[in-house]
């Protein structure tokens, strides 16, 4: 069983429940404790109901929250060394990159290495013996490797970013769309269907397009680039809406 409360994705903050198995996994902290509390209780939760909290990385719109959040929340946080370093470390565990490793009783976490601006960038893959789930977001690229430690996943949440023509001619300054653009900043529609199709190949049935830009992309051009590029696929795919307290159950 798999059910994903997306409480709000993009650039202004993110923060998404995973009720993985009846294990829930709280990733990152980029909202208010206000906003936070609503969405679980809108749906049937509380913080008491979280088991663990997973950090990508320690940019604002994913961190700024956590101080607060984390006085109401006991679940241990994990996340990479090197963010571990500038977040409460008293009360977190950093998880080694590429590395499979038990953080609960049931539950498995691999980090992966991510290609960002920010030291300690991580995705993850979430497993129990039944569940396989994917989050990646926040990446300007995709390596075979971080590929490979995707494949195989039920469900996947990933960046599709931004439309590059609408990036390029939009009214950013060239500062900024060359960040965006760069291996090192966010990915695109086009680089997320490319990657999309390749997981559908190897058995992802499940995805959800995040950390849509609402400068530079609209909704219906990320979905129709990945569902273009797994046309004929059995796939199911949906964009995360930037705010939203909907619930979803995938599996």
């Amino acid at each position: 069983m798999l059910k994903i409360l997306p409480i709000a994705s993009g650039s202004t903050g993110n923060c998404v429940l995973a009720d993985i198995d009846g294990i829930r996994v709280l990733i990152d902290l980029g909202v208010t404790a206000k906003m936070l509390m609503k969405a679980l209780a809108d749906n049937d939760y509380s913080c008491k109901d979280i088991d663990a909290v997973l950090i990508t990385h320690t940019h604002s719109d994913h961190i700024k929250g956590m101080e607060v959040c984390m006085k109401r929340i006991a679940a241990p946080i994990f996340l990479s060394h090197t963010s571990q370093t500038m977040l409460m470390p008293e009360r977190a565990t950093a998880l080694s990159y590429s590395e499979k490793t038990e953080i609960l009783p049931g539950l498995w976490v691999t980090a992966i290495r991510t290609s960002h601006d920010c030291p300690g960038s991580a995705g993850f893959k979430i497993e129990t013996t039944k569940t396989r789930f994917g989050f990646i977001t926040d990446l300007g690229v995709i390596p075979e490797s971080t590929m490979e430690l995707l494949f195989g996943s039920d469900c996947i949440v990933i960046e599709s970013n931004h439309d590059t023509e609408m990036l390029r001619y939009g009214r950013y300054p060239f500062y900024l769309k060359k960040r965006i653009l760069s291996e090192q900043g966010h990915l695109s529609n086009e680089a997320c269907s490319e990657a999309v199709s390749r997981f559908a190949d190897k058995g992802t049935r499940y995805f959800f397009l995040a950390h849509l830009s609402r400068e530079n992309n609209r909704p219906e051009l990320a979905l129709d680039s990945a569902r273009k590029a797994t046309a004929g696929m059995d796939v199911h795919i949906e964009v995360l809406p930037v705010t939203g307290e909907r619930i979803i159950e995938v599996l």
